[in-house]
């Protein structure tokens, strides 16, 4: 089994400090040679030469012309130092992966069922808003309505209350069986026609006796008489007659009639409008439960997706591990710390050989990983360049494809004999040879070209499959039979034609 490594490189490069760089720049030209003019000038010997010296004339020229130190001028190679870690790559176990989908795709209808659930209930409420609109003021005005009852009451109420008094002092009270007469000059003549009884006609005893008590009673009833008439005076001084009064009691409910008709047909409408309002509040309330139930379908099922994906994530640990192991090496190298690095992948491929020549499960899951990259790479399990005839890790999709587009070829000899006229079978059976000839023969020539490229492929299923045989060894008979079969097609044509040619007046009318 292969093993996929990753390289780290780390460049040894000298440091320098500041007047290093700086003399490295001034002589970068000059590469350790003198310059042209110091060459052309005559050499002088001596300790003062003819002009003598000059101070500080000789500190500047070996300045100017000579190298300072030499590994400016001729620095050593750059050398690299490679370390190779074993990389895991993350795998996607397909039931698992399976599962995640479907959790992933039940989750997102929940949240499309959500969605539609919200969006109804928010045009719930927004046809609830507006059965509330309508509401309010037929309210205000049902509430108007009671304002004038109350006000035509508080109107009614002191004439009824006239009324009840004018009825008691035209009714009054009896006493001891005699009744309250309604004005002095009635009592008086009520008296008058008991005298006139006991006089003038003939009575018993017992008669006149009954007389004499009711006069004496309706004298003792003079006091309330006057009394009445007095307070019904007054009252018909204050709030003038009964007929009036009574007239005014009428008028009052008339308008409270109207008022009251009016405000039935409010009310009617107020009661259609609360019902459906009543129905909009049982929609939404039912709405919401069933919403609410679905997010509780939804939680339930999103903790069973994180659950998948933790053990998703607990299946790559490794992959976890390795990739923080990997930027670890990264930023080792960035720091040029090749001590560590070197420590660090030694004990890394200790540990990952250790683990592969002890553990059969650890050898199954690294292979289990890496069989995708190998298949990519064009290699085998054990990581050499697979050969030609060995299958590939993972089934491409490629196959399929090429079995898609070499069908038509073989179902067109097929379908093209069914419509002809039976007289015109041997023309066409030589057509049909003819064609396969030529598909044979563009069979044979890419595989003549090399088993390099990958056309023959895409030619070897249009082959029977019973002809093992490479495409290679190619009879030399099979070539002469093909060429006859070609010049055999061509006459077929020449024959055709002439056919069509002779049958062509015919076909003019139609």
């Amino acid at each position: 089994m292969g093993a996929e490594v990753l390289g780290a490189e780390v460049a040894a490069v000298p440091v320098k400090d500041g007047s290093e760089v700086e003399s490295t720049s001034v002589n970068e030209k000059e590469n350790g040679k003198l310059n042209q003019d110091s060459v052309d000038e005559p050499i002088k010997f001596g300790t003062h030469g003819a002009d003598g010296p000059v101070k500080g004339e000789g500190e500047a020229v070996k300045d100017a012309h000579f190298p300072k130190d030499a590994v400016d001028e001729w620095p050593e190679p750059k050398q690299i130092y490679t370390f190779y870690f074993v990389k895991v790559r993350s795998y996607d176990d397909p039931k698992l992966k399976a599962k995640i989908d479907l959790a992933d795709r039940e989750i997102q209808k929940k949240n499309q069922e959500r969605f539609q659930l919200t969006e109804a209930i928010s045009a719930k409420k927004s046809e609830r808003a507006q059965i509330i609109s309508q509401l309010k003021p037929l309210t205000l005005e049902d509430k108007r309505f009671r304002g004038i009852f109350d006000e035509k009451r508080r109107e009614r109420e002191p004439l009824q209350q006239a009324l009840g008094k004018l009825r008691s002092a035209n009714n009054a009270n009896r006493e001891r069986g005699v009744s309250l007469c309604s004005s002095e000059e009635e009592l008086n003549e009520r008296i008058q026609s008991l005298q006139y009884q006991i006089q003038h006609e003939s009575n018993t005893l017992t008669e006149e006796k009954q007389f004499l008590r009711d006069i004496k009673q309706l004298e003792g009833t003079r006091d309330k008489v006057i009394a009445n008439a007095a307070m019904k005076a007054k009252i018909q001084e204050s709030l003038g007659q009964k007929e009036a009064i009574e007239d005014q009691v009428k008028l009052i409910g008339l308008d409270m009639d109207g008022a009251r008709k009016e405000q039935q047909a409010i009310r009617s409408k107020i009661k259609l409008l609360e019902e459906d309002l009543k129905v909009v509040d049982n929609e939404i309330a039912s709405l919401q439960e069933e919403l609410r139930a679905l997010v509780q379908k939804r939680e339930k099922a999103y903790e069973g997706f994180v659950e998948l994906r933790k053990q998703r994530d607990e299946g790559n640990a490794h992959f976890y591990q390795n990739r923080a192991l990997l930027n670890n090496a990264k930023d080792l190298a960035a720091r040029k710390d090749v001590a560590a690095l070197e420590e660090l992948c030694n004990a890394e491929v200790e540990k990952f050989m250790s683990q592969w020549s002890s553990s059969k499960s650890f050898r199954a899951d690294y292979e289990k990983r890496i069989i995708q990259s190998l298949d990519i790479r064009q290699l085998s399990k054990d990581g050499r360049i697979r050969n030609p005839d060995e299958k590939p890790l993972v089934e491409p999709v490629a196959p399929v494809a090429s079995e898609t587009v070499a069908k038509p070829n073989t179902k067109r000899p097929k379908e093209e004999p069914k419509p002809s006229p039976q007289h015109d079978n041997v023309p066409t059976q030589k057509v049909q040879k003819e064609e396969k000839n030529k598909v044979a023969a563009a069979e044979l020539k890419v595989s003549s070209k090399g088993n390099d490229s990958q056309d023959t492929e895409t030619a070897v299923p249009e082959k029977p499959r019973n002809d093992p045989a490479p495409a290679d060894v190619i009879d030399e008979a099979k070539l002469k039979e093909m060429k006859r079969e070609e010049e055999i097609a061509k006459l077929s044509q020449l024959w055709r034609g002439r056919r069509n040619w002779q049958r062509k007046p015919q076909l003019k009318p139609l």
